[in-house]
């Protein structure tokens, strides 16, 4: 299965998150998250408890941990990764967007940003650039003027399956980095 949203697994994290109110991630953010911890240097299962702010009980902590396995077993066997929101950048639904995903997925860099950003920062920050300018976080005004060029910044979105691709090669390729 090349998508990391088993029915059962997000059915357990979904039901979590439904109870804690209206400021909870979406699933859409979580996935993000997911996808950034499973490409990119993980410390293990505390990595989701840090990013989500939130103790986890162990059958949600357990369903996410799983889904990073699930996800980074797709990208190993060469698996594109469907992310389940359109690959609209212009398209807002709060919380189930692509700037949503991207926020998500800046969590997970935020973890680790040292560890993201140590080898090759000029590298990282080129590839990380469309989920910087997607979700939105970053203010520079040249963002601002990039965001103008949808032609570019639709290429950016449709691009961000293949981001993953190449990020977990940089991670986990074998090359002797960690996986």
């Amino acid at each position: 299965m090349s998508d990391v949203t088993n029915p059962s697994l997000k059915q357990v994290i979904e039901g979590h998150f439904a109870g804690e109110g209206e400021d909870a991630p979406t699933w859409v953010e979580i996935h993000g998250l997911t996808c950034a911890l499973a490409v990119g240097p993980y410390g293990g299962p505390e990595d989701f408890v840090t990013a989500l702010e939130s103790e986890l009980p162990e059958p949600v902590l357990d369903a996410l941990v799983s889904l990073r396995g699930r996800l980074l077993t797709g990208l190993y066997n060469g698996e594109r990764t469907t992310l389940p929101c359109l690959l609209d950048p212009y398209r807002e639904e709060d919380g189930n967007d692509l700037a949503s995903w991207c926020a998500g997925f800046l969590a997970g860099v935020f973890l680790r940003e040292e560890d993201w950003y140590q080898d090759h920062e000029d590298t990282m920050a080129n590839w990380l650039l469309p989920v910087v300018l997607i979700s939105g976080v970053d203010e520079d005004p040249s963002l601002d003027e990039l965001w103008e060029n949808s032609a570019v910044v639709r290429q950016m979105a449709t691009g961000l399956p293949d981001l993953l691709e190449e990020l977990v090669l940089h991670f986990h390729g074998t090359d002797g980095k960690d996986s």
